[in-house]
């Protein structure tokens, strides 16, 4: 029997050489600790080489490299046996912007057209999608004769990019310039990341694409393995990823518990000082930032904060205390 609260997790960071079948082998040593739910980061298709999992590409699929589905099966089947639940991290906010993204590069091909348009959170009104990818600027590499135009993809340097149906023929470098100005795209050097950038990122970081998860259909699409993995009974509970990043917490989480009615669900949410979760949230609670901030506070030595201060003064400059400095330059973005 599956306790439906934790007593006390493990978290297990999934990828490289973690896999499902490693962390079966450890169940025992696991179980032996007391705990009574492993702790799972994001299980899903994630991109070639990711160290985390929350760059997923394809939310429709347990990642192969842990050992797919059948993996996952076998890896809960076994934890379940001995009185360990699963707690899986989800990342409704945002999948990864790569071309590795089976529903980006569709977009990129069909641009507003695509039935995959709505999933992202783009401003279309903005003008073609900005893909800062490149090594160099564009008109150097062009001129360096670095693009090339085959199967209806323009590739360099092993990269490619999915070109517009109708637009997918070049000769020379005259046409190379013009074909690029008409997709739905733009190639950039990667150091002008932020200029011109139409799409909703995760803080700054360029590689991660918003989704747009109010939208139903988008929720449907993005959660229909998560859906199915806790009705199998694989999954005994979610935590859900940097919630402040979606447009309607609320809303999110009330159709999560909608659909899935019976499972606990934690919220990856910073709260700042007195603040408190909303009640109103259809939450069990936190991930427990505030617990660990108030841990590390009694595990650090009160009195050093008056050196630490002076010298952040001396160093800075600045004349105000800390807190509203943050407040003041948090302001001013």
């Amino acid at each position: 029997m599956i306790q439906p609260i934790p007593s006390a997790t493990y978290r297990i960071q999934m990828r490289g050489d973690v896999h499902f079948g490693h962390v079966e082998q450890q169940l025992d040593y696991l179980k032996n600790l007391g705990i009574s739910h492993l702790y799972l980061s994001p299980i899903f298709a994630a991109g070639k080489g990711s160290t985390h999992g929350y760059d997923v590409i394809d939310p429709t699929v347990v990642e192969p490299s842990l050992g797919g589905r059948d993996g996952f099966e076998k890896l809960a089947r076994a934890a379940h046996a001995i009185g360990l639940g699963i707690i899986l991290d989800i990342v409704p906010n945002h999948t990864a912007f790569t071309l590795e993204n089976g529903w980006l590069r569709d977009v990129l091909k069909h641009g507003e057209k695509s039935p995959f348009a709505p999933y992202f959170d783009i401003d279309w009104a903005a003008g073609p999608i900005v893909l800062p990818l490149l090594p160099e600027p564009f008109d150097a590499m062009l001129a360096q004769g670095a693009f090339t135009v085959e199967n209806g993809n323009w590739r360099y340097d092993g990269v490619e990019v999915p070109l517009a149906p109708g637009h997918d023929r070049a000769v020379s470098a005259d046409d190379l310039s013009m074909l690029h100005n008409q997709q739905h795209w733009r190639l950039r050097h990667w150091e002008l990341e932020r200029d011109g950038i139409s799409h909703r990122r995760f803080f700054n970081v360029t590689s991660l694409v918003g989704m747009r998860v109010e939208d139903p259909a988008v929720f449907e699409a993005t959660h229909r393995l998560i859906i199915d993995l806790v009705e199998a009974g694989l999954v005994d509970g979610l935590r859900v990823d940097h919630i402040d990043g979606l447009a309607d917490p609320k809303g999110y989480l009330d159709q999560l518990a909608k659909v899935l009615p019976d499972t606990p669900v934690w919220v990856e949410k910073i709260l700042v000082g007195d603040e408190a979760l909303d009640r109103q949230w259809k939450a069990v609670g936190t991930t427990g930032y505030e617990a660990a901030r108030l841990i590390a506070r009694l595990l650090t030595k009160a009195d050093g904060i008056g050196t630490l201060d002076a010298q952040w003064r001396d160093y800075t400059g600045i004349s105000e205390d800390f807190p509203s400095a943050l407040n003041a330059a948090k302001l001013s973005i």
